[in-house]
This record gives structure tokens, sequence and C-alpha cells, in this order.
């Protein structure tokens, strides 16, 4: 007899439509399983954050994002404040958070973990009155992915990302901002700034790959400009999270960043784009329940 209730919220176009897919097997698991569960299709952008909140406030205590960053990312601001557990499957290109908590990539392995219900509670962050639990980032990163969520015929996916991060290369002009870390105000002009508590966003991309998710803070990276030669050079040690070591690399960490940019411009936040000039980044120490796959100790429940 399993206590817990579970909704799944899907978004079928995520993956390319590898959600969706998704949907018999987790069905039949948890018939199997004997659970209280109900499945959610999105009818489209922002659906999830309704879905979501129409379910914890039904007493669901159990809430799957089933889908990429994005969709995490809207059933996460459904469920802020409330006693609700986010979870997360991989379902779609990017799947940041899910890795970030541990869960199996494996979909019987991932159903079995939801079943076991371990949960843990982590940072939550706040920017333009939006909360995110993974990362943020401004400046050339944002533009580049921007320019991926336009549309970049014929490509998809990571090609259409690299073909998007080379076309920002010749056409990208960085733009002027006040940073504080909370030390005071300093003027820069950076590549970018990305603000993380999950050390990875875009699909496995390790900006800032020392965060913990649960220490209160923030942590912050600030890159200067470089040529494009030497950008194109150390773009690929974002992936194996060595990017810090470059002298171009600022590491931080904080529990409060505040951007002051010249003009208003994108930033990417799990699978979201949003516009602005003045950007407070706030945080809320293990302000959000999530559930988390241990597989040292996968039945011991973590608090």
């Amino acid at each position: 007899m399993h206590l817990n209730s579970y909704k799944f919220i899907v978004n079928p176009v995520a993956g390319g439509g590898k959600a969706r897919s998704l949907m018999p097997k987790i069905e039949k698991k948890f018939k199997e399983a004997g659970a209280e569960f109900d499945i959610y299709v999105t009818k489209g952008p922002k659906d999830a954050i309704e879905a979501a909140a129409r379910a914890a406030s039904e007493g669901i205590n159990i809430i799957v994002a089933v889908g990429g960053d994005g969709t995490v990312n809207e059933v996460l601001n459904g469920i802020v404040h409330t006693e609700t557990a986010l979870a997360a499957i991989h379902g779609g290109k990017g799947n940041d958070f899910a890795t970030a908590v541990n869960m199996p990539r494996n979909l019987d392995e991932a159903c079995t973990a939801l079943l076991r219900a371990n949960t843990k509670s982590i940072d939550l962050g706040k920017v333009l009155d939006r909360y995110f639990i993974n990362s943020v980032g401004v400046g050339f990163d944002a533009a580049v992915a921007l320019r991926a969520n336009q549309g970049v015929r014929p490509f998809k996916g990571v090609s259409a990302y690299i073909y998007s991060f080379l076309n920002m290369l010749y056409s990208y002009e960085p733009v002027e901002m006040i940073i504080d870390l909370g030390n005071g105000p300093v003027q820069n002009t950076p590549l970018l700034v990305a603000v993380g508590i999950g050390t990875a966003y875009g699909g496995g991309m390790r900006i800032v790959p020392d965060a913990i998710q649960d220490d209160g803070l923030f942590d912050v990276c600030v890159m200067d400009v470089m040529n494009r030669l030497s950008l194109i050079y150390h773009f690929p040690k974002v992936f194996s999270g060595t990017l810090k070591n470059l002298e171009q690399a600022g590491m931080y960490r904080t529990s409060e960043v505040k951007l002051s940019l010249s003009e208003p411009r994108p930033l990417h936040l799990e699978g979201e784009i949003l516009f602005g000039d003045k950007l407070h980044f706030t945080l809320k120490p293990k302000g959000m329940k999530v559930l988390w796959f241990d597989d040292s100790d996968n039945i011991k429940v973590k608090v």
C-alpha cells in the first residue's frame, strides 16, 4: 500500500515526442505497484504551471515532470510554497535537473526510484518573479539559447545549438553590466554571467561544476570576453567542468546577485527565455522539496 499520490505532468512535444512515448510504461509500472497516480498531458506553454498548482491544491504530494528542463521549471513554479515534492524523468533534450537529482535514465529504474520517494530539500532561486532550482545564464549563452529556440532549419537539438553558437560568435555584442555579488557594485562588460544552484545547464554544460544544491549559496561564473578563436578552443571544456580553470573565468559563491544591464537582454532559465535589464537573484535555502535518488543508499529517506 503506497501512502504517496503521484501526478505525472507530460509535455507531449518534449524530446521530439520522447516524453509522450514514456507514458505507457509509466502507467504499467505504477498500476503494477498499486500506487495512486494520474497522468496529465499539457496543452501548450504555461499549462504545466496551472496543472501543477491544481494538483498541489488537491493534496497530491508528488508531481513528476515528464519532459525537459522547461517542463520541470513550469511544474516548479506551480508548486512553490506548498508541501508537494517535485520529481523529474528524463524526457526532453535537456535533462539537467533530472541528472542533478541522480534520477536514473533507465525508465524502469526511474519508476522504482519514484515509488521509493526518497526526498531532499534543495535551494530555491528567484529572478524576475520566476523561480528556479538549477541555473540561469545571462549574456552570450542566453543569446545562443534564444537563437536556437527561434529555430535554425534544418538543424535540431544539439546541432541547432552548435549552429547558433557559431552564428553568435560573429554577431553577439557584449553588454555593459554593473555586477554586485554582495561586496558592492563592479562595472564590467563580461561575455556571460551564469548563476547556478545545480552544476550544469543546456544539456550537460557544467558552467559551475562545484555548485552544491543545498549549501544556501549561488555559484556564479563571470566569464570575461575572449576572442573568437579562444572561445571556440575553450568551449568544449564546459562539458568536462574545466572551463572554471581559465583566467577569464571568475568563480564566486554568494547568497544574492544583482545585475544591472545597460539594455534589456535575454536570459535563459531552465529552458525558458526571459528578458530584463534589472536582475535581482535571491535564494531561499532548502526551499524546495524534491525526490532524490541515491544509488549508494536508495532506501533511506533523506530530508
